[in-house]
């Protein structure tokens, strides 16, 4: 997905994951919808899934800069997220499938803002 786009090495790792959440959400929103709807879901799935293992493996890194609450709480989406991945495969329902597509939109979103946020107070000072 993030490939489409080109080299995304000169982003700030938070618009980094923000974009390969948001890309992963529109995956998913589209396979909903495909001609071969569970393969698409399949593959939707298991790139989001792989966005999520890199969240929950930067939240648990010794060296992250992200403070307690807040690696808990991605642990804890992370594993809601594989959760939900594993019990309905492809056959996951709208509900579980929508759930998923907004968890990412709304994390996206937060990076973004918190990434605005931090240049804005970097001009300030």
């Amino acid at each position: 997905m993030t490939e489409e786009i080109g080299d995304l090495s000169s982003l700030p790792l938070p618009e980094q994951e923000a974009l390969s959440l948001a890309e992963a959400a529109i995956a998913l929103d589209r396979a909903r919808s495909g001609e071969n709807r569970a393969a698409e879901l399949v593959a939707a799935l298991n790139h989001n899934l792989e966005v999520w293992v890199a969240i929950r493996a930067l939240a648990r890194s010794p060296g992250s800069p992200l403070p307690p609450d807040l690696k808990a709480s991605l642990i804890r989406l992370s594993e809601f997220v594989a959760h939900t991945t594993f019990t309905n495969g492809a056959s996951i329902g709208d509900s579980s499938l929508n759930t998923l597509i907004n968890i990412n939109m709304q994390l996206a979103e937060g990076l973004l803002e918190g990434q605005k946020n931090a240049a804005a107070a970097t001009k300030k000072g």
